[in-house]
């Protein structure tokens, strides 16, 4: 529960250096409720997000940080809702309280052990929940809320503020139009709802869908996703320039009803310093051994999951242009045996380190001689804050994210043509040279990186816009679209738990398990049917012709 006094600045942030003493929650006669949004009373907000830690994924990691940063300010933080370390918090209710003197105090996780009327996760049980495996992204989990626990959440505590992470958070839109509808129909101003898109999903049907079906994918996404700006009130994305086709939806004639929830750096755990870790020294140890046995000069480096739409195929096709270069790809993922078979067909050095995490991941950073992102379809690109936090030069893509985001912490030739692979050499190539002269030109500004502090008080103080940008009706369109979006949604849902269950039955990839299939079929009808010496042209792993 943030409980802040509405229509009032919100408190400067303590900073990383300032510990501050965390007061005990207020009692209920000391936090009033608040009736009208223009009075002082406390500010209830409740967040929905599918993904938290220990999900590695951007913007699990990017909630957990804001919990972080709201600690910072005096905040006695919780703990996320985690038996083991394989369970995932996938329904997050967060709690802010503070005082009516402006001072924040108390921030706390609802864990497994608590409420269970205020949280809801995969382990709730299938009387609350149905949970499944995310079908993209089998390191995540996803889940479907059923009604009746959407109704207690209505009648339950009441909210001021209602925040939505999507893209995927499919039942959470059922929150917002239960909540826009309660609203309307009670006459009230209140819970105002915000929602917040951490996807360039309009730019992923862009490079994935082809022909005729690039146009269907994007009505199906307009006609699911349409009727979010007519359920709430606001929405907030990591920086201006992502999804700007969405983002317009939000806009009426008096505001554009947007806002950025900013991305921030923990300035303390990526730094220069985590080299002289033990992980450091380990990393630099073996990064002298590796260019030493591979006859390299530089070494690259790039962190993220390894999926088609990270582009890191892109960033090894290009090795080959520079003859000086190592690669190491920190992280995992559906797409890493592809790589491993291209980085051994073009016969260049990569080494792949899996997943990391804490010292190891804060210090494999530091040990860079550049740090490579090819992604083209990022929403703010966390990995790239980490390494200029680090103090390592940075080679992106120019998109309008990235340069937006980074435009005043990189060179402008260390911004490369997107698919333009001679471009992207070139652009390495400037910033390797900068590097070996040790020149101060693309060395990172750590004051132009806001930390996750700031980042918070930002966005707390887009919940107070909130308010301001209300819409106090349900228009007769979204009444005429509602009852074709909800059958939409439910479709959707369904669909998405099917594919979740298909997927896991073929071992995490469809294509996959028809190959091995077939590539088991070869192995024992071939050789019944041909003579040996084609039978054996036609055993897995030679080119079918």
């Amino acid at each position: 529960m943030c409980q802040a006094p509405i229509g009032r600045r919100l408190p400067k942030l303590a900073s990383h250096d300032e510990k501050a003493v965390p007061a005990p929650p207020p009692s209920s006669s000391s936090a009033p409720r608040n009736d009208d949004p223009n009075s002082s009373g406390p500010l209830r907000v409740l967040i929905c997000s599918e993904n938290v830690p220990p999900q590695v994924n951007g913007i699990a990691r990017r909630i957990g940080c804001y919990a972080d940063g709201l600690k910072n300010l005096g905040c006695d933080v919780g703990r996320f809702c985690l038996r083991d370390t394989t369970t995932t918090l996938v329904f997050l209710i967060c709690i802010l309280n503070m005082q009516h003197t402006h001072t924040p105090h108390y921030f706390n996780y609802f864990g497994t052990n608590s409420s269970p009327k205020d949280v809801l996760h995969p382990d709730s049980g299938s009387s609350r929940v149905l949970s499944h495996t995310n079908p993209w992204n089998f390191t995540a989990r996803m889940m479907i809320v059923r009604p009746y626990q959407i109704y207690k959440l209505l009648t339950g505590t009441p909210y001021d503020v209602v925040h939505v992470v999507m893209p995927a958070n499919l039942s959470a839109m059922w929150i917002l139009a239960a909540f826009k509808i309660l609203r309307c129909i009670k006459r009230e101003s209140k819970p105002a709802l915000v929602v917040s898109w951490h996807c360039n999903l309009v730019d992923y049907l862009s490079h994935f869908a082809i022909g005729p079906a690039r146009y269907l994918a994007y009505f199906f996404f307009y006609l699911l996703f349409g009727m979010l700006p007519l359920i709430s009130d606001r929405v907030l994305t990591p920086t201006k320039k992502s999804e700007p086709r969405l983002v317009k939806l939000w806009k009426r004639s008096s505001s554009t009803r947007s806002g950025v929830c900013f991305t921030g750096v923990n300035k303390t755990e990526f730094s220069p310093e985590s080299l002289d870790t033990d992980w450091g020294r380990n990393w630099m140890a073996s990064k002298e051994k590796y260019l030493a046995r591979e006859g390299k000069e530089h070494l690259l480096v790039c962190v993220g999951r390894l999926s088609p739409e990270k582009g890191v195929d892109e960033l090894i096709k290009v090795l080959p242009s520079l003859p000086n270069c190592a690669l190491w790809l920190a992280g995992d993922g559906p797409f890493r045996p592809e790589l491993e078979r291209l980085a051994q067909q073009l016969s260049v050095p990569v080494k792949f380190l899996g997943y990391q995490s804490g010292t190891a991941l804060h210090s494999v950073y530091a040990v860079a001689d550049l740090f490579v992102c090819p992604s083209l379809t990022e929403t703010f690109g966390q990995t790239v804050n980490e390494a200029l936090a680090s103090r390592v030069r940075v080679a992106l893509p120019n998109v309008p994210v990235f340069a937006e985001a980074y435009g005043s912490a990189v060179p402008a030739d260390a911004f490369w043509t997107p698919l333009s692979r001679s471009d992207m050499a070139s652009s390495i190539s400037k910033q390797l040279e900068r590097h070996s002269r040790k020149d101060r030109v693309g060395l990172p500004d750590l004051d132009k990186l806001k930390s996750w502090q700031d980042a918070c008080q930002i966005l707390l103080e887009d919940y107070h816009k909130a308010f301001e940008d209300r819409q106090h009706t349900f228009t007769f369109f979204a009444w005429v679209y509602f009852p074709v979006w909800c059958a939409m949604t439910i479709t959707t849902i369904i669909s998405f738990f099917v594919f979740s269950q298909v997927r896991c039955l073929c071992g995490g990839s469809v294509r996959v398990f028809f190959r091995s299939a077939a590539e088991d079929l070869l192995i024992k009808v071939v050789p019944a049917v041909l003579p040996p010496s084609q039978s054996n042209s036609l055993r897995p792993g030679r080119t079918l012709r």
